[in-house]
């Protein structure tokens, strides 16, 4: 099912699949505030699969990329945000909430990366493209003033876009001549 999108498209789809941020953020607060460990594993578990499933479609139509990528982002997600939670708390208005971020996007970015190298032998720099673009979601999200006060378990619409950006750019250069 590979390369069904030639690699100028795959970039826009990839940009629209932000979608899944807010899907992913309501439907993981049914589990309420991110302010435990536990409701960080539930939340962070029901998220990442929403994301790792929106994710998994567009990825599939230029790679071919097992089913077992949103079950990977689902688990390393609901690892990260319960570590990140377990070690700084669930604070939104200081470093944090960066800090927090890291620990998440590192998390979800191994558990990708084992799945990603499969098809993409040499994708390590994933780990690191998601942990930042995780943190800069967050912050973007922060500096333009959304409340944090509900305290979610995945980012705004405007960190959601800055996420894909960076990483879509990412992933236009690791498929680019596939």
């Amino acid at each position: 099912m590979a390369n069904l999108i030639p690699t100028e498209r795959f970039w826009l789809f990839w940009g629209i699949a932000f979608i899944g941020f807010p899907i992913a953020g309501v439907l993981s607060y049914v589990i309420g505030a991110v302010n435990t460990p536990i409701r960080a594993i539930l939340a962070g578990a029901i998220a990442g699969a929403t994301l790792g499933f929106v994710q998994w479609v567009v990825l599939n139509a230029r790679l071919a990329l097992p089913t077992s990528w949103f079950f990977a982002t689902s688990i390393g997600m609901a690892a990260g945000l319960a570590i990140s939670t377990a070690v700084l708390g669930s604070e939104t208005a200081g470093n944090e909430l960066l800090g927090r971020a890291a620990i998440t996007g590192l998390c979800i970015g191994l558990a990708q990366w084992l799945v990603l190298r499969q098809v993409l032998p040499k994708s390590i720099i994933w780990i690191g493209i998601i942990g930042l673009a995780w943190v800069m979601g967050w912050f973007v999200t922060r500096s333009i003033g959304v409340d944090l006060g509900p305290k979610w378990s995945v980012f705004g619409s405007a960190g959601a876009i800055t996420f894909q950006l960076m990483t879509g750019l990412a992933l236009y250069f690791l498929t680019k001549g596939q």
